[in-house]
């Protein structure tokens, strides 16, 4: 594919989940402003966890533990 043609493609492809999206809404409103606020709950609870895992790695490293030990904790 040529350059333009991909982006009339990927242009064409998001206009249509935009149209999906709006078209959703507009029938339960509700259900997709709850299926947004999930989403970002999960991200959201996902990068507390990688913080929360950093932090813990820090503490180990701090206290001595090789990289090699601290990657053996976070596997299990």
């Amino acid at each position: 594919m040529k350059p333009t043609s991909l982006e009339n493609f990927l242009c064409g492809v998001a206009c249509g989940i935009g149209l999906t999206i709006l078209s959703l809404y507009t029938q339960k409103p509700g259900c997709v402003v709850d299926s947004i606020e999930a989403i970002a709950e999960l991200g959201r609870a996902r990068r507390a966890k990688e913080k929360e895992e950093n932090l813990e790695r820090e503490k180990l490293r701090a206290a001595g533990f090789s990289d090699e030990e601290i990657e053996e904790v976070f596997k299990a």
